[in-house]
Order: structure tokens, then C-alpha cells, then sequence
């Protein structure tokens, strides 16, 4: 269980250095602290920050099956130049809707549901299994309307502590560290895609803006998130969260004085 006030790191850390905060996390927090990735640009860059502190600290990589075969490959690249510990986790196939059989795939008929079953359900999964308190996440503000308001430490619903080392880097200082360190990125990028998830044009397309770079995912829908980063307490919630406790405090120890 976590001791550290989470908004005491937030402001203990808010012009900290992405290799300071990551350091202090696996000095303190390691074994207790996971990450996931797909090798998409700001993974990368986490990844690549994160070998130079621990080597052969694990990266998960959730396979949903529906993976571009670039980006198996790419992840099979890192893994024989970085030397990286990649852990691939797979969904469970008895939890596989009957609507993949049928001629409309899940990820047409309900991709939230999709997205479910082969990336949420999966990491939950895992986050037990692995018995961790917190995790690792890539996310950036400038991403989406979503992340807008996340901080570099948060609860989630279930919990757990998610942390976000690059929370407040831009997509610009990202692809500046990719080029000044020469690291290897996902060929996809140099085919007009943005942000990259499950292949079917459906969850992932090209996309070309560079004001909205997660515009290519779900385009046709109102989809933004996959379901990874939906169930975060933001600072308000928090907020809300702790008066509510403090107003059963007080009401409890009027009870208590009653029945004294």
C-alpha cells in the first residue's frame, strides 16, 4: 500500500526531470511497480529512460491479437537490440464474444466491449496476478480532452496508483528526444499514422493532423480511449472523494457520542 500523499508527489515533482521521477519510483517502488507498453513514440521514449536506470526492468506488452505485424516486429527488434524484458500478455480466449465468430467482428459491433475483453480485462488481470500497487503509463496531456486533466500521480477506481512520468511533455519534445538519441521508432510513422493501436481500420487509421494526433484512432466513432485510462480519479473527484470521507467521519463519531 502506497504511504506517499499523492499530491504531495505531484508537487514534489511537477518540474522534475522524466529520469528523476522514474528513478525515484523504481528506488522506492520496485518490485511493487509495473509497466505496459506498445512501442508506440512516447513508450519509447519511457522505455528508453527506464533500461538506463534498470536494465532489465519488465515491460508487459498486452497482444490482443489484433496487433499490426509491424508492431510485433518492432517489439522484437527492441527486445534483441535493447536486451529488454518484455512480458507478453494475452487475453483469455474463453472470454472471446461469440460476435468474433459472426461476420461482424466485435470490433465493429462493439469496440468498447472489444477493447474490454483484450486490453482492460487483460491488465486487471495481470495487476493482480503480479500483486502491484502501482503502474507505469506513457500518457501526455496534450494527447486528448481525457488526459487533459491528469496528474503524475493518480489513483485509479480499483485502487491502484498510476504514475505518468511524461504527463507534461509535448508530442514535439518526445519525437526531439527520438532524433537527438537516434532511437529506432515504429515504421508506421513513416506511413502517416499518428498513434497506433489494433489494425483494423476501425480501431487505427492514417491520419495526418498534427494538432490531433489520436484523431486516426476510432475515427468514425466518439471513441477516444481504448478503456486504459477511463477509470482515473481526476483532482476534483479527489477532492470530492475527500470531503465525503471526512462528512461520514463526522457523522460516525455523532453516533458514536449518541450511543455513548
Amino acid at each position: 500500500m502506497w504511504k506517499h500523499d499523492l499530491a504531495k508527489l505531484n508537487m514534489q515533482f511537477r518540474y522534475s526531470r522524466c529520469h528523476d521521477i522514474l528513478n525515484w519510483v523504481i528506488e522506492n517502488k520496485y518490485p511493487d511497480v509495473a509497466m505496459t507498453s506498445s512501442f508506440q513514440a512516447s513508450g519509447l521514449v519511457l522505455i528508453d529512460i527506464a533500461r538506463g536506470i534498470l536494465p532489465d526492468f519488465p515491460i508487459y506488452f498486452i497482444d490482443t491479437g489484433y496487433h499490426f505485424p509491424e508492431t510485433l516486429e518492432f517489439r522484437d527488434r527492441l527486445i534483441h537490440e535493447w536486451g529488454l524484458n518484455v512480458i507478453t500478455v494475452t487475453p483469455d480466449p474463453r472470454e472471446k464474444s461469440p460476435g468474433e465468430a459472426s461476420k461482424k467482428p466485435l470490433y465493429k459491433s462493439d469496440p468498447d466491449r472489444c477493447c474490454l475483453i483484450n486490453k482492460v480485462e487483460p491488465l486487471n488481470r495481470l495487476k493482480k496476478r503480479l500483486n502491484v500497487t502501482a503502474w507505469i503509463a506513457a500518457v501526455r496531456r496534450d494527447q486528448n480532452s481525457n488526459r487533459e486533466g491528469f496528474n503524475m500521480f493518480m489513483y485509479d477506481r480499483q485502487g491502484y496508483v498510476r504514475i505518468h512520468p511524461l504527463i507534461h511533455w509535448s508530442g514535439q519534445k518526445i519525437w526531439q528526444y527520438i532524433h537527438e538519441k537516434k532511437l529506432p521508432f515504429h515504421p508506421l510513422y513513416d506511413k502517416g499514422y499518428t498513434s497506433i493501436g489494433c489494425f483494423p481500420p476501425e480501431c487505427t487509421s492514417q491520419n495526418h493532423s498534427s494538432s490531433n494526433p489520436r484523431k486516426g484512432r476510432w475515427s468514425d466513432t466518439d471513441k477516444t480511449e481504448c478503456g486504459l485510462h477511463l477509470d482515473l480519479v481526476k483532482e476534483e473527484e479527489n477532492a470530492w472523494v475527500r470531503q465525503l470521507k471526512l462528512r461520514e467521519s463526522k457523522n460516525e463519531r455523532k453516533k458514536t457520542k449518541i450511543l455513548s
